[in-house]
């Protein structure tokens, strides 16, 4: 008789506990089912190492902040008018939260609009639109890092000298930022002898750096912008057998950067945090959901990483991320 008073006094405080939970859930100002997120990206992390990242990065994210999230993505970046669809399609779902890594500056501005219409949260990470529609924005100071990278081809060559600017995908804020910073910091010291984009395609970026290899004798230095047109440019820059003697600066980490960095194919890397992207965008959405405000801006950052300092242990949990950010 004694146990099954206890057993009746759990069940009951447990009933309890959970009547309390609803309560503090309604009150907080979340109604119940509201708890689905869409995370949107240019391109799916099976096929690239950073969305990768920033995919583990709001995963770990929703597990801790109980969130039921699916991952979405266009074939590639280029495909804009497929990431538009995909965003109306979310919409017609009612999440309670849209995670976008917009593939077009201008074009995803109207979907948003169309989420915000529908009292969907829109949270941006990594690439955003050119309105303040979204609730909030979240990735690296573009302009910033495109400055380090610009710096680092400063420090490794000499005045004057001819560098190639490999970029992207040309509508994307990312692109805009990280060229324009570029740009900026070179200022009139090194001649920068043209603007190629890949399409974020590894093949169009290899093709694309044997052209220029084969046209500019003369040239000293290649600014990679993205991980696949790193990837491309470093792949062409070895086969050249000019690896060494041309300053290659790039953008984002992944295992074979870090080989070719070792390896002295690859000279500087501007390294994201994209798993602290997808971890904050998640604790962003959070604080939208219970009524709270965010910051309308947070810049992740990003660090200049190359041979010298690619072990130094805070560099490494950068490179290396396996847990929280």
């Amino acid at each position: 008789m004694r146990d099954r008073g206890v057993f009746i006094m759990i069940a009951v405080a447990l009933a309890a506990a959970l009547l309390i939970a609803i309560a503090y859930r309604e009150d907080s100002g979340r109604p119940r089912g509201m708890d689905k997120v869409v995370a949107i990206f240019k391109t799916s992390g099976t096929a690239n190492a950073f969305w990768e990242s920033v995919s583990e990065g709001v995963e770990s994210g929703a597990q801790d902040f109980g969130f039921d999230v699916t991952f979405r993505s266009p074939r590639d970046e280029i495909y804009v008018d497929e990431q538009m669809a995909i965003v109306r399609s979310a919409i017609a779902e009612r999440p309670a939260a849209i995670v976008l890594a917009a593939s077009d500056f201008h074009q995803l501005v109207g979907p948003v609009r169309e989420a915000k219409a529908e009292g969907i949260k829109v949270v941006c990470v990594d690439s955003f639109i050119e309105t303040e529609d979204a609730d909030a924005k979240i990735g690296t100071d573009n302009f910033e890092a495109g400055q380090k990278c610009g710096a680092a081809l400063l420090r490794l060559l000499p005045q004057g000298s001819r560098v190639a600017v490999m970029s992207y995908v040309q509508g994307s804020s990312t692109a805009i930022g990280r060229e324009t910073g570029l740009r900026d910091s070179l200022g009139d010291r090194l001649e920068v002898t043209g603007t190629s984009y890949s399409s974020s395609d590894e093949r169009i970026a290899y093709e694309q750096a044997k052209a220029i290899l084969a046209h500019e004798p003369a040239l000293a230095g290649i600014a990679a912008l993205n991980l696949p047109t790193t990837l491309g440019a470093a792949r062409a820059l070895q086969e050249s057998g000019r690896q060494g003697k041309i300053a290659l600066v790039v953008f984002d980490s992944s295992p074979e950067v870090l080989r070719l960095m070792e390896r002295g194919v690859i000279q500087d890397a501007i390294v994201q945090k994209p798993f602290n992207m997808g971890y904050i965008s998640m604790e962003t959405v959070r604080a939208l959901l219970s009524g709270k405000k965010p910051k309308p801006y947070t810049n992740t950052g990003s660090v200049d990483v190359d041979k010298a300092n690619m072990f130094d242990p805070e560099n490494q949990k950068l490179l290396f991320p396996v847990s929280g950010p």
